[in-house]
């Protein structure tokens, strides 16, 4: 390759496109005058006018008469990514042009090679097209190219851990719990008023227990969060499901003030409140 010959399509070039910038290095370097490189900035040509980018500025650069040559797209409006994949495509069509009669170093052609592919160049990464509805220059809809980093995936959301399950399950049990024990004492004081030796309870607080037995029945009834769970299970669920672990039945206490003797079944409170007398569950 000859040095007058690049010189002469340098030259050539600059008097085509005015706004081309040149440069070389300095003459103190080991290589000069390489490297030599030549600045265009490529301007939109009228079918990329859906792109949001004006322009696109490529560098050739010259290192060597071998040759030796690379491409840089220097441009703070291009994602990086999409920079590098324009230097490369430009690269490897200008290497096609490199070392023909007409244009030993294909400066020029390569500079056409742009302007013609244009918008392909801005569509060789797909991540950073982001379509939307805009206007033309005769304010008319169309559909519009903005040209950016790709968008950040959606954070997923948070799993609830299994550990969180379990307390929520537990905390939904006593809370159930609380509410058959405060069922069961309001359906003893009413079925004992005035009986063991207790204070009678007047027609008003017979009347408000009674309200109140019957809004902690229907808080009963309602289905709790580990029924609502075993009705909807996931697939995952389904597929196997860990027992709880409880203690032998033998074992359970038994004795004066335990639960299982202190507290009636469900069953038993609502038996015992249907076969109450009217008398103690209605004032006068």
């Amino acid at each position: 390759m000859d040095l007058a010959a690049l010189q002469g399509e340098l030259k050539a070039a600059k008097e085509r496109w005015e706004d081309m910038k040149l440069g070389k290095a300095k003459k103190e370097a080991e290589t000069f005058p390489f490297p030599v490189w030549a600045l265009l900035p490529a301007q939109q040509p009228r079918a990329a006018k859906a792109f949001d980018i004006y322009e696109i500025p490529v560098k050739l650069i010259i290192n060597s008469l071998e040759p030796e040559v690379a491409v840089e797209v220097p441009s703070p409006e291009l994602p990086p990514q999409l920079q590098s994949k324009i230097a490369d495509a430009v690269l490897a069509a200008w290497k096609k042009q490199l070392k023909k009669k007409a244009a030993p170093w294909g400066i020029m052609p390569i500079f056409e090679w742009v302007d013609a592919n244009f918008a392909k160049l801005l569509q060789l990464d797909p991540d950073c097209l982001h379509p939307y509805e805009g206007c033309d220059e005769n304010d008319c809809s169309m559909r519009r190219y903005a040209i950016g980093p790709p968008a950040a995936p959606a954070p997923e959301p948070a799993e609830e851990s299994e550990e969180e399950s379990e307390e929520e399950e537990e905390e939904d049990d006593a809370e159930a719990e609380a509410m058959r024990e405060r069922l069961a004492a309001l359906l003893a004081e009413v079925e004992n008023s005035g009986g063991d030796g207790r204070k009678k309870l007047s027609p008003e607080e017979i009347e408000r227990r009674r309200k109140e037995a019957e809004e902690l029945g229907d808080k009963c009834k309602i289905m709790s969060k580990k029924e609502r769970d075993e009705q909807n299970k996931s697939r995952k669920e389904k597929a196997g499901q860990r027992q709880a672990k409880t203690g032998s039945k033998s074992r359970k206490f038994e004795g004066e003030g335990a639960t299982s003797k202190a507290l009636p079944s469900v069953s038993k409170l609502v038996a015992i409140r249907t076969v109450l007398p009217s008398t103690f569950l209605r004032s006068p």
